[in-house]
């Protein structure tokens, strides 16, 4: 019974989130509701889930949990009571936040790395990254379909994080080489295929040349502050919706020698 619910709410989750993000509820639901009495119809024991919240150190995972467990609410039409949610709220600020250590990100070693890739498909990829600020998952998706070209710009169109179509632009005055090269990339890719490579084979051959995938969004956050002196405006490249997730990533220890 519990097995069969756990898979539906799988399916429910897959239609407003990325596979990760629904990899990551389901395996914190399960968690939260690994003591329930399994039967049917499943008769949900609040506190038992309380207790499973109780044992979380870390804020984010907590946070995580509560998120999967709310969205397991609402698949099961389950109202919480106001003291629930009071004691949810109440358990989470005794959480205490986990923070990763922070890495140097050694910017010449990477654009020398990138710069001596012999696949272009697989040059242009990290380039487009780097002068856009593409989560990986972003670019891998592009079609040939979801790109724009005109005489002064490139536009890239996809679905973001958070499900939210959004675009990106790449301008040919301030990337004339990388305009030109995407140009013919594009044009020799037929229509319903992908552009770029998938995300995992990104990410496989980034950590081979010494660098993760996500540093190139750090970069590039680096480079837009350097250039404008602007939170805002990084934070608008980013497609942050909040100033403080900007903020993490200008903190990125960033190596220019």
């Amino acid at each position: 019974m519990l097995y069969n619910l756990l898979t539906a709410y799988k399916g429910y989750l897959s239609k407003s989130y990325r596979p990760n993000t629904v990899r990551t509820y389901y395996d914190r639901l399960c968690v939260l509701l690994a003591t329930q009495n399994a039967t049917a119809p499943l008769r949900l024991d609040i506190d038992k889930v309380l207790e499973a919240l109780a044992t979380i150190k870390h804020k984010n995972t907590f946070s995580q949990s509560k998120n999967a467990f709310y969205h397991f609410c609402q698949f099961q039409h389950i109202t919480l009571s106001e003291t629930t949610k009071r004691k949810i709220k109440e358990l989470e600020k005794k959480r205490h936040r986990r923070y990763r250590k922070s890495r140097v990100i050694h910017y010449k070693d990477i654009l020398n790395a990138v710069h001596h890739i012999k696949n272009i498909k697989l040059r242009l990829s990290y380039q487009v990254m780097i002068a856009t600020g593409l989560r990986v998952f972003e670019l891998a998706q592009i079609k040939v379909n979801d790109c724009t070209i005109t005489t002064e710009k490139m536009i890239f169109q996809f679905v973001g994080k958070g499900g939210n179509l959004e675009t990106v632009t790449i301008n040919k005055k301030a990337f004339p080489k990388l305009y030109k090269n995407l140009t013919t990339l594009i044009h020799t890719t037929q229509s319903h295929k992908k552009v770029f490579y998938s995300a995992i084979y990104l990410q496989k051959k980034s950590k081979q040349l010494g660098f993760q995938c996500h540093d190139l969004r750090r970069i590039f956050a680096r480079l837009e502050y350097n250039r404008t002196k602007s939170k805002e405006e990084v934070k608008k490249k980013m497609r942050h919706t909040q100033l403080k997730n900007t903020t993490i990533y200008l903190r990125s220890h960033i190596d220019y020698k």
